[in-house]
């Protein structure tokens, strides 16, 4: 019995879990429906299993199958491009500006930064910081290769071409370790101006009718990291924060419930973008373990 997983295959399994219908899958491929779904077809029936669910009502949707298989396909693929890149790839030279927002440098980007220098030695990295729609600007305009974002998560958005969904994660609330700023009313709050959770936990926090001031105001993150770990104000953040100080807070129950957000990886489509799809490799890894 032919036990082999194609990667072709699965290259358009994944394309169709992402994009949720098969015209979408083979537009990004460059491939025909009708290719898209024969494959997937195939794929169901050598493995017997049922990998999508075609009757959800929101488009095509991976089957708890599915989704296991997702993240073997998704690892697979990775390492292949991977593989096939270091192999046969020329000598890559030039320069790359990778965007991050200043709430998620900390903890992926530093070893990411560390690996890509170790196997491409002869590109320059220039790390920038701020806000996501700036970034997402920034690559619209040429003046980023390689951005990531932190975005309100909508479970019907529709990402643009050239991004992709790397995680989705529930805020928290953090504090202090063992402070009580998180008692006061009204509650002090510790946002840069342009942090995209700022609005989503003000709107959290009226719904609750929990009264609140902005204790911070500033565009730098150390700001408000130093006012937070000082006991004087909390914030929302993913729950992958890294800060010296800062903890969840156990509330139990008496802050509201806060929005999900996602993680997005956004790549130029100009003459950087192969340069910049191999740092990407390095930026999936990291945030997808």
């Amino acid at each position: 019995m032919n036990r082999n997983l194609d990667l072709g295959t699965l290259r358009s399994f994944v394309a169709v879990a992402d994009t949720g219908g098969m015209t979408s899958a083979a537009n990004r491929l460059h491939l025909t429906q009708s290719t898209v779904s024969m494959q997937i077809k195939r794929l169901e029936e050598g493995m017997g299993l049922s990998l999508f669910d075609r009757n959800s009502g929101r488009g095509i949707r991976p089957t708890a199958e599915g989704e296991q298989l997702l993240g073997y396909a998704r690892s697979m693929l990775e390492m292949n491009d991977e593989v096939w890149g270091r192999l046969t790839a020329p000598k890559f030279e030039g320069s790359l500006s990778f965007g991050v927002p200043g709430d998620i440098i900390r903890p992926h980007t530093p070893n990411i930064l560390r690996q890509f220098n170790r196997d491409f030695p002869r590109v320059k990295v220039k790390l920038t910081t701020a806000g996501s729609l700036d970034l997402i600007a920034g690559v619209d305009r040429g003046q980023h290769d390689l951005v990531l974002t932190t975005e309100v998560f909508t479970k019907d958005e529709k990402l643009p071409a050239n991004a992709e969904r790397l995680a989705v994660e529930q805020l928290v609330w953090t504090g202090a370790v063992g402070g009580r700023a998180w008692l006061a009313r009204p509650l002090p709050l510790a946002f840069v101006r342009w942090c995209v959770f700022r609005q989503p936990t003000i709107s959290a926090l009226e719904q609750a009718g929990i009264s609140w001031f902005d204790a911070v105001d500033s565009e730098s993150h150390e700001p408000t990291s130093v006012t937070t770990a000082a006991d004087f104000a909390v914030r929302a953040e993913m729950p992958s924060f890294d800060y010296p100080g800062l903890e969840a807070i156990d509330h139990r129950g008496e802050l509201p419930l806060l929005p999900k957000c996602s993680i997005n990886l956004y790549v130029t489509e100009g003459p950087n973008h192969k340069l910049a799809q191999e740092l990407a490799v390095y930026v999936r890894r990291a945030f997808r373990g």
